[in-house]
């Protein structure tokens, strides 16, 4: 995992709603154009190898960035140190970087946090509906979205244990933005049971829909 710390000269720049967007477009600006493609599962549905998480506050922008292949993750992390963070017509020269290996001490179960979307469209309008964690329709997709993944991005079905858990959720949910749609996603605590590879592929790719806009990103729960 790539860990980008940004500080902007001012922190009243109105780029909350954009950044998202403003990130995946310099991601895929650097890498084989591949990535933006993604890559489809015999469905004909398209999953992305990688994922990022955001946060901006006052005037700094941390990024947490994790790709399946750790070479896009060293090609991101270098075009940052060489150039500085391009977010659209922003530049940010002043910027930290670290490097994280998740996957060192993982086991199973692994219990994870993050926001989490999976959504139904309407019958009438075919506007999504984002579901609760804890309703069963939302645990339904996100099982069935992982294994669909998972065969997209390696090749191969997966035939070990996969269960995933819902802990908890915050009652309210949070809303992001995506170009102008609106994608409202609920902060949860999971518990993964998979093996190693699975784990890996989650930590690098997230959860749910909506991987390579903001959301989706888990972070393993520290015991204690």
């Amino acid at each position: 995992m790539v860990t980008v710390t940004a500080k902007l000269p001012t922190a009243k720049l109105p780029i909350h709603r954009v950044l998202s967007k403003l990130f995946q477009s310099y991601v895929y600006k650097q890498l084989d154009p591949k990535e933006h493609e993604g890559y489809a599962h015999p469905n004909g549905k398209r999953f992305k190898s990688m994922n990022f998480k955001i946060i901006y506050v006052g005037n700094e922008i941390k990024i947490n960035y994790s790709a399946l292949d750790k070479e896009n993750e060293k090609i991101i992390a270098t075009a940052i140190l060489k150039d500085g963070l391009k977010l659209g017509e922003i530049h940010i020269a002043s910027t930290e970087i670290s490097l994280q290996n998740r996957s060192m001490k993982l086991s199973t179960p692994c219990k994870v946090k993050g926001f989490v979307a999976a959504a139904i469209k309407d019958g009438n309008s075919n506007k999504k509906i984002y579901l609760e964690p804890k309703s069963h329709k939302f645990q339904e997709i996100i099982h069935a979205n992982t294994l669909q993944k998972y065969r997209a991005l390696t090749g191969k079905e997966y035939d070990k244990e996969l269960r995933i858990t819902l802990l908890s959720q915050q009652p309210k949910p949070r809303i992001f933005h995506y170009n102008k749609a609106i994608i409202k996603a609920w902060h949860g605590i999971y518990e993964i049971e998979a093996d190693k590879e699975m784990l890996r592929l989650i930590l690098d790719t997230g959860l749910g829909a909506h991987a390579m806009q903001g959301l989706g990103f888990v972070e393993v729960l520290e015991e204690g």
